[in-house]
């Protein structure tokens, strides 16, 4: 099963989140930090132990270097563990070594980033191991400047990548549609000016599937369906239009998901994936 309607985001680089590095240390720092500087001396040296505290996946060990490397730190950072890995109370992620002053500095900037990203990929990957027969897709709700980042702990914990931006690819909506005049029309209109860039449809009743087949689109979103509406639709998608990808979206819960883990491949978009998040339990230990 392709884990993402256009290209996954399956790595990160240091382009993708120094700006917000550069941001945080900004927000956090503007003038030092008047306790760490006033307590400390700048030799005072220390090692810190990353710490998981509870069970999870971990993500965003890049934005590590990157830390150390804006701030200019007298610290060197060995991993222990990479992206991806599973966390149990009590695993040790990796070591820090070197200046006191420097590491408390950067300690919650630090723990910021990996938290928020490792509660996303722990987030997708429990969705996604308790169904592992639909797509888990992520949608477009995310904090600003974090998409990236975002969709790469949604792909880190298993689950599947919607599109990046509203370059990637088209999505229709009833707007859309009205502008057009029909379904038809839209898909038709979008195709001729985007060649070769994927187009979903979203639908909100049943009535539409017909002219929504007609059109070949690549996705049909089934958006607030009944149950009923639900499997009717996805039997005659299935029967009818094999080619075209199924998705379901709207207050998906978990009763919803137990319900549509009965049809194999489609796809289900959570918001839940990235705006609802917990920040996973890690620490830093310092001896």
């Amino acid at each position: 099963m392709n884990r993402g309607y256009t290209t996954p985001v399956t790595t990160i680089t240091e382009k993708d989140f120094e700006i917000l590095v550069q941001l945080a240390l900004d927000e956090d720092l503007p003038a030092g930090d008047i306790t760490t500087d006033t307590l400390f001396s700048q030799k005072e040296t220390c090692t810190a132990i990353l710490l998981a505290k509870e069970e999870g996946i971990l993500c965003g060990l890049a934005v590590i270097p990157c830390l150390i490397q804006k701030t200019k730190a007298s610290i060197t950072w060995t991993k222990a563990l990479d992206d991806g890995a599973f966390l149990s109370k009590g695993t040790i992620i990796g070591e820090l070594k070197g200046s006191l002053v420097d590491l408390l500095k950067m300690e919650r900037i630090l723990l910021n980033f990996i938290q928020y990203l490792s509660g996303i990929a722990t987030n997708a990957n429990r969705v996604a191991k308790e169904f592992p027969n639909l797509l888990i897709l992520d949608t477009r709700k995310t904090l600003p400047g974090y998409r990236k980042l975002a969709k790469y702990a949604v792909y880190t914990g298993g689950g599947a990548n919607h599109r990046l931006n509203l370059s990637e690819m088209a999505m229709l909506k009833d707007n859309h549609i009205a502008k057009a005049g029909s379904i038809q029309s839209a898909v038709q209109m979008v195709r001729e000016k985007n060649p070769g860039k994927k187009i979903e449809l979203e639908i909100d009743e049943i009535a539409q599937l017909n002219d929504a087949i007609a059109s070949k689109p690549d996705i049909i979103l089934l958006d607030n369906f009944s149950d009923v509406d639900t499997e009717k639709a996805i039997q005659i998608l299935k029967e009818t239009a094999p080619g075209i990808q199924i998705e379901c979206s709207g207050g998906i819960t978990p009763d919803k998901l137990r319900f549509l883990s009965k049809f194999d491949g489609i796809g289900v978009s959570m918001g839940y994936l990235t705006h609802t998040v917990k920040f996973l339990d890690i620490s830093l230990d310092i001896k």
